[in-house]
Parts: C-alpha cells; structure tokens; sequence
C-alpha cells in the first residue's frame, strides 16, 4: 500500500521539467533500439540469403537467432518475418531504417498486403501495438487491382499441448468442422454416460479426461502400455513429486495419485541413477526415465526439443559403450540423425552438467549460446527523433487503409439480408 501512495503523490507533484527529461531520455533510447533492431534485421536477411544460420544443425533462422542472440522464440519470429518481407514494404522499412518505428510495430504491421505500404507507412507511427493487430486482424484489405487474384491460402489443422507456468497443462486446437464435430460428440456421449452412471456434476474438462483414459485402457500389449504411462518421480527425502519432464506435481494431486496408485521404484546407488553397463544394448524403462528426467529435451546447443527425443549411446555399444546414464544422453530425432551422418559429434559424460562436447561436421566446438561482445561505440543513432503512437481511443468507422470501409461493408450486410427477405416472402 505504501508504495501505491508514494506512486500516487509522485505523479501529483513531479515537475514539468521532470516529466520532460524523462520523455527526451526515452525517446533517445527508443531511437537508439529502433535503430539496432533495423541494424539486426539487416543482418537477418543477410544471414537467410547466404544460409549462413544453418550453424550447429540449427532447423529455423529463429532458432539460430535464440541461440546465437539469447533472444525470446517470439522475438526471434518478429526478426526472421520482417526480414522475410523487408522487399514488399520499402515505405515501412525507411521509416523503421531511421529510428521512427519499433520493431514490433512493424512485425504487425507486415500482415498487410504489400500494396498498401505507404498507408500502412502512415497508420503506424500513431499507433501502438495493440492498435495495429487489431487493424490487420480485421482482414478487411481489398485485392490489388493490378494483381490477379491470389490462390486462398492452404489451412493446416493444427494442436499443441503442455504444461504452464503455474504447474498446469493445456491444450490448444484448431480442426477442421468435420473432426471438430467429431469430437463434440465423443465428449457429448461421455459428459452423458457419467451423468447416466450418476455424476449429475460432471465437466466438460473431466469428460474429456474420461475419453482419454478410455484410450489407454484398450492398448493390450504391456511394453506398449508401459511406453505411455504417466511415470511421478517421489523424493524419498522431502516428498517432493515431478513428471519425467521435471514439472512439480502439486501436493494434492501427489497424495491423490498415492493413494490410489501403483509405486514403481527407481533404485539408486549412493546417489547414481540405476545403470545395467553391457549388461543390455536396449536402454531399461527405469533407466530411460531417469535419463529424460535429467536431460528434459534435447542436449544439443540451441536446440528447443523437449518431448519425443531418444536415448542415445555417447560411445556407441558396438565400439564397447556402457547403457550407463554417464553414456546415455537425450536427442531429438533430427539431432540423432545427424550424428549418425557424421554431421554432429557428441563426447563427454552426460552426467555432469557441463560434461559433454558437440562438434560440427568441420569438427568445431558447438557452443552453449551465443557470446555478446562488449560496445566499443555508442549504437547506432537514428536519423530522426522518435514519436510515440498514440494513445487515444481510434474512431474504427473513420481508419481509412486501403481497405474496404466497416459502413461500406455494414451497408452490403443489410442489402444482402433486405434481398433474402424479400425472396423469401415472394417465395
């Protein structure tokens, strides 16, 4: 509460020149990171025409910049996709070359059509972010008059899943209607049959659950079985329940799960993970999990892979490796090709932290991430003082871009509507 107050009384009694040190300073600095952004983009579409970011078997030019930058996944996207469209957008690009515009700004700002550079050009330095989504979410561009209509873009279904942040997990679709309705109805007919069988309270998420146990409950070969259980790792010690991925279960769901659950142990000795040394070629189920627990993904530098990977030999079973987790180490399935294919070497010991060593196919040093190197210069200065968007409410019916205009299309909605009346009174 104090601090809300001190904020409150602050911006009721700092001075005008105050407040304008603070904006010249920004603006400076939003100048100045403008002008790197532009800078990094330039050197994004140098990197995508010489290929030059296939480094260490990278398989995007954002994945190399994660790596090579420590940038965000989401960051590196805005980089690659302005790189990608800095040609159509010659207008956008100038005023993002000086300084005037953010680099998010015109990561948005690229949705639309190419032919409207100059207005979109215009729209952009007033608004912020936010405002430019949501005007190339409308989808309302006209064609260009001087192109041949383009061929409708290609939809791909697409689903992803995992865990969250705050220790819970999702799920994200987007099917098609047929199999989107196919799904309805599975979940219908669960939702039904529990409520049959008495659960008047039931949810759509426990009917989809209901639907899922359903389908592990009919695989009838044990390996297979086993390959897809649902494996929580206790500490003895402090009681502490994670998944194979590292997740933490939360204590009610961890004595739930005990108390009406089957506890598979793995065994330890003075604190090393079960091994079978050349005992066995095939990696045991206790030791595999063990080993995708430690790793949690692919061990390769700069590489994001962290479900489907493989357990592979360091030192191979045939050159007399040990199935040992000092020797096992987790792969994603195109890093493990490229092993094989002489193009990734991998030595070391997979038990330590930093214990294992990846080559290219020249033999260099993969490193774990990229090494900024210290300024010697100041950045580079933009061309033109920056000005913030802004932050008014926009009018939407009066945002002219090239488009066609809400009333416009308001107006073709209510003939449409006024046309299928009168037929269907004629009719």
């Amino acid at each position: 509460m104090a601090d809300v107050v001190w904020a409150t009384k602050t911006s009721e009694t700092c001075d005008d020149d105050a407040v304008e040190a603070a904006n010249e300073r920004l603006g400076v600095i939003a100048g100045h990171l403008n002008a790197v952004n532009a800078e990094l983009v330039d050197a994004t579409v140098e990197l995508l025409s010489s290929g030059a970011w296939q480094q260490g078997g990278k398989q995007t030019p954002s994945a190399f910049l994660q790596w090579r930058l420590g940038l965000s996944k989401a960051r590196a996207d805005d980089v690659v996709a302005v790189a990608r469209r800095r040609a159509d957008f010659p207008t956008l690009m100038g005023g993002f070359g000086r300084g005037e515009l953010s680099l998010e700004q015109v990561a948005a700002a690229i949705e639309a059509p190419a032919w409207a550079d100059a207005l979109v050009y215009d729209f952009v330095k007033i608004s912020t972010v936010g405002k430019i989504r949501r005007a190339m979410r409308s989808n309302m561009f006209e064609p260009d008059p001087d192109e041949p209509a383009p061929e409708p873009d290609a939809v791909h279904d697409r689903l992803s899943f995992g865990p969250t942040a705050n220790g819970r997990w999702r799920i994200n679709a987007e099917l098609g209607i047929d199999d989107g309705r196919r799904i309805e109805s599975a979940l219908n007919e669960r939702r039904d049959a529990m409520f049959t069988a008495g659960d008047e309270d039931v949810t759509w998420p426990e009917a989809f659950v209901e639907c899922m146990e359903r389908s592990l409950d009919v695989v009838e070969s044990t390996a297979r079985r086993d390959r897809f259980r649902t494996w929580l790792h206790l500490d003895v010690t402090d009681g502490e329940a994670t998944t194979t991925d590292g997740w933490r279960i939360p204590m009610a769901t961890r004595d739930r799960i005990l108390c009406d659950g089957v506890v598979q142990p793995v065994w330890a000795s003075d604190g090393v993970p079960f091994s079978v040394g050349r005992a066995q070629h095939i990696v045991p189920h206790r030791t595999r999990r063990i080993v995708e627990r430690r790793d949690r993904g692919c061990r390769v530098p700069g590489c994001t892979a962290d479900r489907f990977v493989e357990v592979h030999h360091i030192v191979h079973w045939q050159d007399g490796g040990a199935t040992d987790t000092s020797n096992l180490v987790c792969v994603c399935p195109r890093h493990h090709k490229m092993h094989h294919q002489g193009q990734l070497g991998i030595s070391g010991t997979a038990d330590e932290f930093d214990g294992l060593v990846f080559t290219d196919e020249r033999d260099r040093p993969i490193a774990g991430s990229g090494t900024p190197v210290l300024p010697t210069r100041p950045p580079p200065s933009p061309r033109v003082a920056y000005a913030p968007p802004l932050a008014g409410r926009f009018d939407w019916n009066w945002i002219g871009l090239g488009w066609v205009h809400p009333n416009a299309r308001r107006k073709r909605i209510d003939e449409a509507r006024r046309l299928s009346t009168r037929y269907r009174d004629a009719a």
